[in-house]
Order: C-alpha cells, then structure tokens, then sequence
C-alpha cells in the first residue's frame, strides 16, 4: 500500500489492504495507537476514526500510513489456540445432509472432515462476538443458502467453502449450518467479553448430544449463579 491509496474523510481514514498477514499487522498497529478513536476492520481493509480537533487530516494519514507500512511484528502478539466443542446431532446441524451431498461424502465422512480442519479468525462482526474464520485448507466454494433462515441460533457454526463462522446470539442467516456449540461467544460479563480474538487458531471437537447438554447447563447455571 501508499499513502495513495487512503481515502480520507473529515474524521476518518480507509486504506484497502492485500492479504490476512498485512491486515492483523495493521490491525495490532493501529489498536494500540490511542488517538484512533475508532478502528474498523474488514476481511480486506481497515478504517479509523480520528478527532479533528486534536490532529489535522494531513496529521492522521501520516501516522496512518506509517503504521501501516512499518507494522510492529511484536504488535501482533499471539492468541492462545482454542479447540471448541461442536454437536453435529441433526438437529443441530439442519443443513449436515445437504452439505455432505454437496462435498460428496457421507454424513459421518462430513464430521470426519470438518472436525479435521484448522481455522484462524479473521474478523469479529456482524454483531458483538460473531467470528468469521478462514480456513487453513483450500476448500471447494459451498455458497449460501438458496433462502435465508429468519432464526439461527446462537453457537451454530456456517461454513460456505473457505469462510466459516460461529454465531454468537440468534439471528438470521444464510450459512449452511453444520454444528453447533454449546460454549457463549460473547458474554459481557467476563474481563473479555468475545470468546474469539482476530487471528487466533480455532479447531473443532465432536461431541454427543449428552456432552452438548452438560456443557449448556453447566454455563447456565454460572449465568444464573
């Protein structure tokens, strides 16, 4: 990138950005720099929010384009791996026939598979806590949905080809459905409300319905605690 390619604004700033790796550097970056107000990121781009009264436009984008030209490597950091329990009881996983005919396995093959793949979250959106991840593996495209569900609920995990993602409160959507976790992705009440950070590794492990259901009431018990 160049200072060429900024857009600026009366308060904000957008710079495109080319891969994952450019975008967690410029991310760590810019998050730690305390006159960003605001910093939005986005799976190819980033923006922040400056205050006009404390620096100039011409100010910002300096210490913008610094920032994302000389990332700090020890900036970045590095979250802890996370392994997240998922169900693929049918119920749980309305979608797991129609994904496993798509990718041309059985259903059992199907949880073989995506239990055996390895993710990284780019990006926290949507709404607070909601992780999208990418998938360490080439995958074939999958696609959306042909029509949206108005109810998904909260832990489903989508997936439509290399973009996966974990809901964190119902909602609706339009990713196919293969699972669903019974661990809170957004809780406000702890010291870190997300479950998932940017950049951390997630894998999946299977578990039965019975283990669902322990783990679910073990954390509504402590919420109603």
């Amino acid at each position: 990138m160049s200072a060429g390619d900024i857009h600026a604004c009366d308060d904000w700033l957008c710079c495109p950005l080319k891969n994952l790796e450019e975008a967690q550097a410029a991310i760590a970056a810019c998050r730690e720099e305390e006159k960003w107000q605001e910093v939005v990121t986005g799976l190819d781009s980033i923006a922040v929010q400056f205050d006009p009264a404390v620096m100039s436009p011409d100010e910002a984008i300096d210490l913008f384009t610094e920032q994302l030209l000389h990332p700090s490597i020890a900036s970045i950091g590095s979250s802890t791996p996370i392994t997240i329990p998922i169900c693929y009881d049918p119920e749980f996983a309305p979608d797991r026939e129609w994904l496993a005919e798509k990718m041309g396995l059985s259903a059992d093959a199907l949880i073989a598979w995506h239990s055996g793949l390895s993710f990284k979250v780019t990006m926290l959106g949507f709404m607070p806590g909601f992780a999208y991840l990418q998938c360490q593996e080439a995958i074939a495209d999958i696609g959306r949905l042909p029509k949206p569900r108005q109810k998904v609920p909260a832990g489903s995990v989508g997936i439509i080809g290399d973009q996966s993602c974990v809901y964190s409160f119902d909602s609706p959507g339009g990713w196919p459905i293969v699972g669903r976790t019974p661990l809170k992705l957004f809780d406000p009440n702890r010291d870190d409300p997300a479950l998932l950070s940017a950049n951390q590794s997630v894998c999946f492990e299977p578990i039965d319905r019975a283990e669902y259901e322990t783990i679910k009431a073990k954390q509504d018990s402590e919420d109603s605690a």
